[in-house]
């Protein structure tokens, strides 16, 4: 280090898409830098990942693209990738994701299987210079989901050993090393222990907010939260001996009513090209395909019938809370089937024994299941509501609970002892929702695609002539 310095370290996390919050956020990253240049500070400007979440459509029609349009205006020094850009979008749609990016993009722990190597838009690290010769390393990792990355064609490798080997070459190149850490906070920890290299941490993937940041171990840890509801912010100042030490870090609550016109501007602009885009046909119904969260309803039930053919399995069972709402009469276009099922959850085969399929059928029966509020795992919805299984799966009788002797598969009394394949969604196999689900000794993500597209795929190839209404 050359001179004495004040760094401002401004960052957000897990935006996740909430667009209506960004002109909001921009407004406020712009008033701390033009305060922090005022004050003669040298600034820097990071994103952690989860920025794109294919919730919004937006994001959805643009394949994440307008999410970069986005970063870039903003001009931000480096990226790093959430899950939700890792492992929502196709490896061909990834690789082209950051073709027009203003910024690098800093991970460590992807590898393209084919090639060997990390992806060509990805670094591993850099080293920021500033004017007066103060070098700042950046590196990064994102959690690794390996039983999503696979099946999508990548190696997803451990992020500590990555982060450990990447630490021990920067160390001696510059004189603060920071870490953009999508991995959460408690692997935050985990990497402080076995990594003592870093100084600070910027963190995200569990949307903690971290008022005051945290120190643990002689590293800063700073994380704020997410949908834009907070910034972060970290100050760096040289103390008498020429080092760099925080005198300020923390989490800044963005105020919604302050917005950026600019932001707002390229936003509207990137909306009504999504909007054309969702535009696109997908069939004509001619009468509705209505959806209960509550009990049997036709949408779901179409549903569960063409995730069984498309997965080809025994059976298929899907809640009916993944469909927020029915299709009217008339058109139904992409855009109308990413409204009603916005979820980035794919389809899943799992193979269980017909006594394990029945406890997940017990469980899924309860009140407690269908009225369940789940919050993350993919799922954007309200409630699980009643479980809806594809055709093959009949009860002879109405009962609560269930009795094992009045359920068919395929016309046949469900067997304890046989093994079926059953589709359902990825989320099962996460969490502590259906056990039997998530302990599946064979279990195959068919990715890339998501449930919103099966449910198109269904629609297009099933005669949804109904005949004249009454």
């Amino acid at each position: 280090m050359k001179y004495p310095s004040t760094i401002t370290i401004l960052h957000t996390n897990d935006l996740h898409s909430e667009l209506d919050n960004w002109p909001a956020v921009t407004a406020l990253l712009k008033e701390r830098r033009r305060h922090a240049l005022k004050e003669g500070h040298d600034v820097l400007l990071f994103d952690i990942g989860d920025h794109s979440d294919r919730v919004h459509p937006m994001t959805e029609a643009l394949l994440g693209k307008g999410n970069i349009e986005l970063l870039n205006a903003m001009a931000y020094d480096a990226v790093a990738i959430g899950n939700n850009e890792g492992i929502t979008f196709s490896k061909n749609e990834l690789n082209h994701l950051y073709d027009d990016a203003a910024f690098p993009v800093i991970l460590t722990n992807l590898i393209d299987p084919s090639t060997k190597r990390s992806p060509e838009w990805t670094i591993p690290s850099k080293v920021i210079t500033l004017e007066n010769g103060i070098k700042i390393g950046v590196t990064s990792a994102t959690v690794p989901f390996k039983q999503f990355y696979t099946p999508l064609g990548w190696e997803i490798n451990d992020p500590i050993e990555a982060l450990d080997k990447e630490a021990s070459q920067l160390k001696g190149q510059c004189d603060y090393l920071i870490c953009l850490s999508h991995l959460g906070l408690n692997q935050d920890y985990k990497l402080i222990d076995q990594v003592p290299e870093f100084d600070l941490i910027l963190g995200s993937h569990t949307h903690h907010v971290l008022e005051q940041g945290e120190h643990y171990k002689g590293t800063w840890i700073n994380q704020s939260g997410r949908s834009g509801q907070y910034i972060g912010e970290v100050t760096l100042t040289a103390n008498g001996e020429g080092s760099l030490e925080i005198s300020n870090i923390g989490s800044i609550p963005v105020d919604v009513t302050k917005r950026d016109s600019e932001t707002e501007n390229l936003l509207s602009r990137l909306n009504q090209r999504a909007t054309c885009l969702l535009n696109e046909p997908v069939t004509m119904l001619d009468q509705p395909l209505e959806v209960d969260w509550y009990q049997d309803s036709t949408l779901p039930r179409l549903l569960a019938d063409g995730l069984r053919t498309w997965c080809n399995t025994d059976l298929a069972m899907v809640n009916a809370g993944t469909l927020l709402n029915g299709l009217k009469p008339g058109l139904v276009t992409r855009g109308m089937l990413h409204e009603i099922c916005p979820h980035p959850i794919n389809p899943v085969v799992v193979t269980i024994t017909g006594e394990e399929l029945f406890s997940t059928m017990q469980k899924a029966e309860t009140a407690d299941m269908i009225h369940f509020r789940l919050r993350g795992f993919g799922f954007r919805g309200t409630v699980l509501g009643k479980m809806m299984y594809s055709s093959a799966v009949t009860f002879i009788q109405e009962e609560n609970p269930i009795d094992p002797r009045h359920v068919m598969i395929n016309n046949e009394t469900i067997d304890f002892n046989r093994q079926y394949t059953v589709a359902t969604l990825d989320m099962f196999t996460l969490g502590k929702l259906y056990p039997a689900i998530r302990d599946a000794g064979q279990t195959d993500i068919l990715m890339p695609e998501f449930l919103r597209d099966i449910l198109s795929w269904t629609l297009s190839k099933v005669n949804l002539t109904f005949g004249e209404s009454g």
